[in-house]
């Protein structure tokens, strides 16, 4: 003998198969139509998208670099006469100049 609460499970159970089912079927394939059509348009954009910031990172990274190259001989001694205490506190933006160290002793 079934009871009514076993009846009632498999009642909400049968419908939410029936509904269910082609409910996750028609996302299914809309994310197939939609990943098909536009996939590959979105896929390109963003490639495009990400080499152009790619290019531009680099492009900035030489830019500094020049600068930097045209500019620590006038900067960084500066840098080396003070103690290291201002270093890490007043001078922490120019620690780049720890690169160029070698050359500024060359120049003395």
């Amino acid at each position: 003998m079934i009871d009514s609460h076993t009846r009632k499970r498999r009642l909400v159970l049968f419908f939410g198969m029936l509904l269910g089912i082609p409910f996750f079927a028609t996302i299914g394939i809309a994310a197939v139509v939609i990943s098909s059509t536009m996939g590959t348009t979105i896929w390109n954009s963003w490639s495009a998208h990400s080499d152009r910031l790619t290019q531009e990172e680099a492009r900035g990274a030489r830019i500094e670099k020049e600068a930097r190259e045209q500019t620590f001989q006038t900067l960084c001694p500066d840098y080396f006469e003070v103690s290291f205490f201002d270093r890490w506190l007043r001078y922490r933006d120019r620690r780049w100049c720890e690169s160029y160290r070698h050359k500024i002793a060359r120049q003395s």
